[in-house]
């Protein structure tokens, strides 16, 4: 597994790209803090706007419950009602989730953005699931911003965006995003060592 502390979004869209994987960046999803990184396996939970009293709490409540160290919430979400506050901010917490990720809205954001758990949403609203939406599934296939989620796909993000990593590709995602990283740690040193641009691209493939 690799240290989400050493990479950026943008490496593993890059590698991404060149496995043909060219739609893999959830757009419009703003992060609750700057300087948190997101990492973990997708668990997902799919909602659905509907009048109904019943908003099924205790089925998106249990299903947070059996999440973990590096699970990632993803939540097929929407932008009628918020879901995910302090609450299941202070319960996310305590499972020790790897992050969470809103294809819709959330609140209490003046406890969310002093909050050390990373998520990401489309933005924030007062308004409440109930009377307006309930959870319709769980651990099923969501789609946010156009990007298929699976369950037990990779999701990394920070401040330039979410990326989506297929499991089927996840091992070779990662084995070429370490290399990218050395790449990029090496131009680093050479441009810090006053590397004229002519013999920096003299040395380098790609910049």
């Amino acid at each position: 597994m690799i240290d989400p502390t050493r990479y950026c979004s943008g490496i593993f869209s890059d590698v991404l790209d060149g496995l043909g994987y060219r739609r893999q960046v959830i757009d419009g999803l703003v992060a609750n803090r700057p300087g948190l990184r997101l990492f973990g396996r997708a668990r997902t939970l799919k909602l659905e706007t509907l009048d109904t009293a019943d908003e099924r709490i205790r089925v998106g409540l249990g299903f947070l419950g059996r999440l973990g160290r590096r699970d990632v919430l993803v939540v097929e979400g929407s932008d009628d009602f918020a879901y995910f506050g302090e609450l299941m901010t202070r319960l996310s917490l305590r499972q020790s989730l790897g992050g969470v990720v809103i294809g819709g809205l959330t609140r209490d954001a003046a406890f969310t953005r002093r909050a050390e758990l990373p998520i990401f949403a489309r933005g924030t609203s007062p308004r409440d699931i109930k009377g307006r939406g309930r959870v319709a599934a769980t651990e099923v296939r969501v789609e946010i911003g156009g990007v298929l989620v699976v369950p037990g796909d990779f999701l990394f993000g920070d401040e330039d965006g979410v990326v989506v990593i297929p499991r089927a590709v996840a091992e070779e995602v990662f084995r070429r995003a370490a290399a990218k990283l050395e790449d990029e740690e090496r131009i680093i040193a050479l441009i810090d060592a006053g590397t004229t641009i002519d013999d920096l691209l003299d040395q380098v493939q790609e910049f």
